[in-house]
């Protein structure tokens, strides 16, 4: 899977204007996204204690019910134009608590007004964006370069965005993290505009007059209950994130809480942010490499990535089982880099599997339908993750989840590894 610089994808792709145009926006944005995720919840908080964790919970249920509604409407409109007016929508959502706390100061209400406007506004916006990009990359090759590219895009905004924040906020009241992503709304919108004047307009969806809204609402799932190795993707995947959510998003912090493990003078949030520093360039060095790869056998690899990921996961309990207390930090830091390698292995093809099986309507339907169930997944998780953590403690939980991920990757890659491909 190794590729030279010079004929690795992205510098073809960062060559061509319309699509530098589009990856220079969405850089902004994930940047000041990642910047507003953590001043948000800081801020929640500071002002409303325990009472924080509402925030997430409504961003995701938020997600999943305009996700599974949208098609009511947004079809009717070109992706440009979502996209274009969920920017500066979003621009208005994430200034308005700078605004109201100027005047009236930082409530909870406001943080989550403007957060689940955010989240609902993202449900329009990245279903209109994956829909584009065949018409943007218009070949199967290219278009697995940009979802390579544009992920990596996000993993490295997640990677570098906790540092910034941190250099930032000895310079920059908090607050104002939200003024940056407003900002980064405003200049993302104006680079999907200029791009697009550059390619041409992009055509709306075309949707039957006579379809009915409960008609639009199901497409998704009648498109899918169609297509089995489309629907075997994307039950894998929701299931994986329930695990995921469990072994990484609570499980991560949970362990570092509970073994009290500590290293290179790091401890608490420290170790913590080590963990997700170490699972982060995973995540990034893997979407780098995938962007450029064409599997031969398209199942066997992308069910291989989940075997990794499930099998990196189930290493961190044995290693705090068989190693000294002082390696722990570094060895779940390795299987964290090691686990995050296999993301990119599934979600990258999937994502150009589907964008490259379906188009107009249907593909953005489907789009939509899987963000609903990533969000249903993650509520799920965060739902089943105190039951586990409580029983089984974090070292086991965390094994858990890393043997459900691993047994579906390997079952899949035997039982699926011919799934069609995309070339």
């Amino acid at each position: 899977m190794a590729l030279s610089i010079k004929a690795h994808p992205f510098i073809d792709l960062l060559n061509d204007r319309n699509i530098s145009f589009l990856w220079a926006g969405l850089a902004f944005s994930a940047f000041g996204n990642e910047l507003n995720r953590m001043a948000v919840l800081w801020l929640a908080i500071e002002v409303a204690g325990p009472n924080a964790s509402l925030l997430p919970f409504a961003q995701n249920a938020l997600v999943l019910a305009v996700s599974l509604s949208a098609g009511i409407v947004v079809d009717r409109f070109s992706s440009r134009t979502l996209m274009i007016g969920a920017d500066l929508l979003s621009a208005v959502a994430a200034v308005l608590p700078v605004v109201y706390a100027s005047i009236y100061g930082v409530t909870l209400p406001v943080l989550i007004v403007s957060a689940m406007s955010l989240a609902a506004l993202t449900a329009v916006f990245q279903p209109a964006l994956w829909a584009s990009i065949p018409n943007i990359a218009r070949t199967g090759e290219r278009i697995q370069a940009v979802n390579g590219l544009l992920d990596a895009t996000a993993r490295l905004s997640r990677l570098v965005g906790p540092f910034t924040a941190g250099v930032l906020s000895t310079a920059l009241p908090v607050i104002h993290f939200l003024t940056l992503n407003a900002l980064s709304f405003l200049v993302s919108a104006w680079s999907i505009a200029a791009m697009v004047r550059a390619a041409g307009a992009s055509k709306p969806s075309i949707v039957a007059e006579t379809d009915t809204a409960m008609a639009r609402l199901m497409r998704g799932v009648l498109i899918i209950g169609k297509r089995p190795d489309a629907r075997i993707m994307l039950v894998a995947n929701t299931t994986v994130l329930v695990a995921w959510t469990i072994g990484i998003t609570l499980g991560l912090p949970f362990l570092v809480a509970g073994t009290h493990m500590a290293g290179f003078g790091l401890s608490g949030l420290g170790a913590v942010a080590a963990l997700a520093a170490a699972y982060g360039a995973g995540d990034l060095v893997s979407s780098v490499l995938t962007a450029g790869y064409q599997p031969r056998r398209l199942g066997r690899f992308m069910f291989s990535g989940y075997a990794v990921f499930g099998g990196a996961l189930v290493l961190m309990p044995i290693s705090l089982w068989l190693l000294p207390e002082s390696t722990w930090l570094s060895a779940t830091m390795v299987a964290a880099f090691v686990a995050a390698t296999g993301g990119p292995m599934f979600f990258i093809p999937m994502m150009t599997y589907l964008q490259t099986q379906f188009d107009g309507p249907d593909l953005a339907s489907v789009i939509r339908l899987r963000l609903a169930l990533m969000a249903a997944a993650m509520m799920i998780g965060a739902g089943l993750g105190p039951l586990l953590f409580g029983k089984f403690g974090a070292v086991s939980a965390i094994g858990l989840a890393g043997a459900l991920i691993g047994s579906i990757g390997v079952y899949g890659s035997v039982r699926w590894a011919d799934i069609e491909s995309f070339r």
